[in-house]
């Protein structure tokens, strides 16, 4: 058989190819080992929790992210402890099926500082339905239980609303539904963020808005137009209620289209 060095080479780069990776993999196995073994011996020394957003805190805070990873809440006794025995994995766990939060993320690095990082759910709408239960609606459009240690700062909607709230359910009814956009609206809009007070839902699923600000109430109808209609009020708020003062309607009416209807108290 004739030598054929070319081929000969070739096959010798591909061994040596081969192994060079199962060197470095080898290599690469036994320093994640290393690591991995040095980080076993890394104790707690500090503990950072991060909870977003952080414009305003609403629902969770540090102390009951402690409690989550020690149930007396002493922070003290966690420090010095190995980070294997912290199970932060469970943690994260934990920390997530917390109703009132979005997300979580645990990590800790080769200083044995723990990373708490947490998205809280924001609410847009606080319901009160027929039967007295009280829920929110976050910005996904999910439901959420209402908490002992916060009340958030959204409107508030009454009335005619016959949904319930079960565990992290979205919405089903058309009423939710309309009261969500709404909502969602006022949420981005930092003026009517701050005017609209509680929204009234009547008999015939129509809405009613209550503002903080004023003696009136505010005809919505339905969710067909809704910058349209914010448009026209605040076009109202500034060229009319400026001059005569917000004392002087009972109610206004937006269900019109390219007119508001306004009827004067007695």
């Amino acid at each position: 058989m004739k030598f054929d060095k070319e081929i000969w080479l070739k096959r010798l780069r591909l061994a040596g190819l081969i192994t060079l990776w199962v060197a470095l993999t080898a290599g690469l196995l036994i320093s994640l080992a290393f690591v991995q073994k040095e980080h076993d011996k890394v104790t707690c020394s500090k503990i950072v929790v991060h909870i977003k957003p952080e414009k305003e805190l609403l629902f969770i805070d540090r102390e009951m992210v402690i409690r989550t990873m020690r149930a007396d809440g002493d922070e003290n006794k966690l420090l010095g402890k190995k980070i294997a025995d912290l199970q932060l994995p469970e943690l994260e766990v934990l920390l997530e099926q917390n109703k009132l939060i979005k997300a979580a993320e645990v990590f800790t690095d080769m200083n044995g500082i723990v990373h708490i990082h947490i998205e809280q759910r924001e609410p847009v709408l606080r319901i009160i339905n027929n039967e007295g239960e009280s829920y929110y609606i976050d910005q996904q459009g999910g439901k959420m239980p209402v908490s002992s240690a916060f009340t958030a700062r959204v409107p508030v909607a009454t009335g005619n609303i016959f949904e319930g709230y079960r565990n992290r359910d979205s919405i089903e009814s058309f009423v939710l539904s309309e009261l969500f956009k709404i909502a969602t609206y006022v949420d981005k809009d930092a003026f009517w963020k701050a005017q609209i007070e509680q929204i009234f839902v009547t008999a015939e699923s129509e809405l009613i808005l209550i503002p903080k600000v004023g003696d009136h109430i505010i005809y919505f109808g339905n969710s067909e137009d809704t910058e349209a209609k914010f448009k026209k009020l605040m076009v109202f708020y500034k060229e009319a209620l400026s001059r005569v003062g917000w004392e002087q309607y009972s109610s206004i009416d937006l269900r019109f289209r390219n007119q508001i209807v306004c009827k004067k108290k007695n």
